[in-house]
């Protein structure tokens, strides 16, 4: 790193130029690419949405296991607890 201030500024901005021209060059390629990715990202939002409103309607199933465990756990609890 320099010891003279300058120097250091002046390195910071020439890189900083240099950085937000190469940015505008990219930017200036791909600027027709941007609305698209934009509304593919809203299509894509819009999808989750619609298909987590439509989990949140059908009731979740209860397996015939998990009942069964529910019931040994709770038994072998009592069990520990009365020891």
């Amino acid at each position: 790193m320099p010891r003279n201030r300058l120097i250091y500024v002046g390195v910071l901005v020439v890189a900083a130029a240099a950085l937000l021209y190469i940015g505008g060059q990219i930017i200036r390629t791909i600027e027709w690419f941007l609305p698209w990715a934009a509304g593919v990202g809203v299509a894509l939002i819009l999808i989750g949405l619609f298909v987590e409103m439509q989990k949140s309607g059908k009731p979740k199933p209860i397996a015939n296991d998990t009942a069964a465990t529910t019931q040994e756990t709770s038994a072998s609890t009592s069990v520990q607890d009365k020891r």
